[in-house]
């Protein structure tokens, strides 16, 4: 039994009375002389070293801890013995000094037991982060240690517990564990988890737990659109305030926790909060759907555009569209125009211009690629409605149309044309305009023809073109793309039908030169062809010119009378009827004209002149409809002198008109 005995000696003999697990000899029964025996007890093998103590007391500790059975007297007789043995320079061997900090014997305030080094004393400056965290402190409730632990600071700080808030930033990483409900965060809160994210940053290569990346993802951080997690908020930066203002998206709110906030920059970067303006854009522009307020939104379309923003997904693909200054919509960009050129679409398309800024205009129409007016085939769907409904299209309207078909004109729009349209425009008579089969539609290419179906014909047949010719618009281009399109010409559509003449009446060949019909005349209408205004080429002046030097000219005494007649698609036939004292008939080159009644004097002199200028105008001019009056009336003064070649020439300088050098050559091989 000597060799399990112990002589405690009174420097050290208190650590064996810790769990009095070892017998000790009775000083008080042995009295003093014992401890003169120290040698000798030890040779009957008594234990009387410190190092054995030391031991038997690390041996005890790991067994009562294996069994979470070490009571607070347990610990605070250690640590009473503790602060004994270094005032007596006494200390554990490292071997036993590191089973000591790595034994779980301290009790915490989670209910579970951990060794020293996992362990915090409680102080002041843990409160402000104690809110936010489950923090191992030790127990120092009245249940266990209760506030006397906190006399033994400076042993368990020594044993490897946490003392300092510095130095235990760690446990706040691996601790974090918010509320519920993230009202009961305060900013002090805040700027403890902050301050220790500090710390952390401070140490080389330090990254965070995955527990603290988990918990960090809750919605804690308060903004001014409610609580976020900090990859959806942001810190406003005062360089953002030219555009912005901190209180427009989900910036953090520095009414709540002051402007110190800023100084933690690099800290709320580290655990997601945006702080530069290049993922600044992205998040305004997912949270801008959540607005209403039309001068917030405009603020942050601003930022946007200024920052070159582009959206990455659908999602972000929106455009606000006002109904005063908090209501409205937001709709997808293809459902936008920058501008209502045309007023066509004021029910089918929401008009940009009529809401925002020019310089917004270019955002989007560079980031959501909104286009400036309305597209072709957006034109082509409005065209398809006016169709189905019967609706009545304006001047304007028609134009509108065909002006986008002109500047869009390529062979696809022909074949989408001709396709696609239905129904082209007719003028009603009544300032409206019709939209009628296509097949029941003609390109008035004959003045003639025209002039008689406009008068006669009980319903409109010629298709539409705006008078006078615009400039946007030319008539003759608009013609040669409805004929492109399928439109047939009246002069090949309609059926001529000569009625007979009264008996002892017939026509009799006549000389063109007696209508006037040769080379100054030619020379005369190709000096006004030549005029830069009607931008005729040097062909097309010659083709127009042509047709006078094959015509055949035929007289009769009275006036002649041709019906006409076109067949439509329903079975209906129209007729009309012409009786004139002079026609040209371009499809057959004949000149029919009424023998003048020379006793008529000046006055059927100056009708005849009329009425023969008329007619060579409009055969020669009748895709040109807005230059026929001026040529009609340079041919009748010229009538009126006979055609007299100095005549000519003097009415051509006073008109400042004349003929090049590839004319002449055309005049010379036409007259030898």
């Amino acid at each position: 039994m000597h060799n399990k005995c112990f002589f405690p000696d009174p420097e050290w003999g208190s650590l064996l009375e810790v769990f009095n697990t070892v017998p000790l000899i009775d000083h008080d029964f042995y009295e003093s002389r014992i401890t003169t025996r120290k040698n000798e007890l030890k040779l009957l093998g008594v234990k009387v070293d410190f190092e054995e103590a030391v031991n038997v007391f690390v041996h005890s500790l790991k067994r009562q801890a294996s069994f979470s059975s070490i009571s607070k007297e347990h610990v605070f007789s250690f640590l009473s013995c503790y602060r004994k043995l270094k005032g007596n320079s006494l200390k554990f061997p490292s071997e036993q000094q590191k089973c000591i900090r790595e034994v779980n014997w301290l009790r915490t305030r989670l209910g579970d037991y951990r060794c020293p080094g996992n362990c915090i004393l409680y102080g002041p400056e843990w409160e402000s982060i104690l809110a936010i965290t489950l923090l191992p402190f030790i127990d120092d409730s009245e249940k266990f240690y209760g506030k006397g632990i906190r006399e033994y600071e400076k042993e368990l700080k020594k044993m490897g517990v946490v003392v300092e808030f510095k130095a235990g930033v760690k446990f706040v990483a691996a601790a974090l564990y918010f509320p519920l409900n993230p009202c009961h965060i305060t900013s002090e809160n805040v700027f403890s988890l902050l301050e220790c994210i500090r710390i952390l940053l401070k140490e080389k290569d330090y990254s965070f737990p995955d527990t603290f990346l988990k918990n960090v993802r809750r919605e804690w951080l308060k903004t001014h659109v409610g609580y976020r997690t900090p990859d959806n908020c942001c810190l406003f930066d005062s360089k953002w305030g030219l555009y912005l203002k901190s209180t427009d998206g989900p910036f953090i709110d520095e009414v709540f926790y002051g402007s110190n906030i800023t100084s933690y920059r690099e800290e709320l970067s580290s655990i997601g909060v945006t702080v530069e303006v290049e993922a600044a854009c992205p998040l305004l522009a997912s949270n801008l759907y959540h607005l209403s307020d039309f001068s917030t939104i405009v603020r942050i379309f601003k930022f946007l555009s200024k920052n070159e923003w582009m959206p990455e997904s659908d999602a972000t693909r929106k455009i606000w569209i006002p109904d005063g200054h908090e209501n409205g919509k937001w709709v997808n960009p293809e459902e936008c125009v920058l501008r209502n050129r045309d007023g066509l679409f004021g029910q089918q398309f929401n008009f940009l211009e009529e809401y925002y800024e020019p310089d917004l205009l270019c955002f989007f129409s560079t980031a959501f690629n909104v286009t400036s007016y309305p597209s072709f085939d957006s034109h082509c769907k409005l065209w398809k409605v006016w169709e189905t409904s019967g609706y009545q299209l304006s001047h304007a309207q028609c134009c509108a149309f065909w002006e986008c078909v002109m500047s869009q004109w390529s062979s696809e729009v022909e074949t989408t044309l001709a396709d696609g349209l239905m129904k082209l425009p007719v003028h009603s008579g009544c300032g409206e305009i019709l939209l009628l089969d296509k097949n029941d539609v003609f390109v008035a290419d004959d003045l003639l023809l025209k002039e008689l179906f406009e008068k006669l014909s009980p319903r409109p047949v010629l298709v539409w073109y705006p008078q006078p010719s615009l400039p946007s618009l030319p008539r003759s281009k608009l013609l040669e793309i409805y004929r492109k399109i399928g439109v047939r010409t009246i002069s090949e559509s309609a059926q001529k039908e000569e009625l007979s003449l009264a008996d002892g009446v017939k026509l009799k060949p006549l000389n063109p030169s007696v209508l006037f019909i040769g080379k100054e005349m030619v020379r005369l209408i190709l000096g006004f062809l030549a005029d830069p205004s009607l931008k005729m080429q040097v062909k097309k002046r010659h083709e127009a010119v042509q047709c006078l030097l094959n015509i055949t000219a035929l007289v009769t005494a009275e006036p002649h009378t041709v019906s006409y007649s076109l067949s439509l698609s329903s079975g209906e036939i129209v007729k009309v009827r012409a009786s004139r004292m002079i026609r040209w008939d371009r499809k057959s080159s004949k000149i029919y004209t009424q023998k003048p009644d020379k006793a008529g004097g000046p006055k059927v002199r100056i009708e005849y002149a009329t009425y023969l200028g008329e007619a060579i105008a409009e055969g020669v001019l009748w895709d040109k409809e807005d230059h026929i009056s001026a040529l009609s009336e340079l041919i009748k003064l010229a009538v009126l002198v006979s055609f007299n070649e100095e005549a000519v020439q003097f009415l051509m300088k006073s008109k400042n008109l004349q003929i090049f050098e590839e004319d002449e050559e055309f005049l010379s091989a036409a007259f030898p």
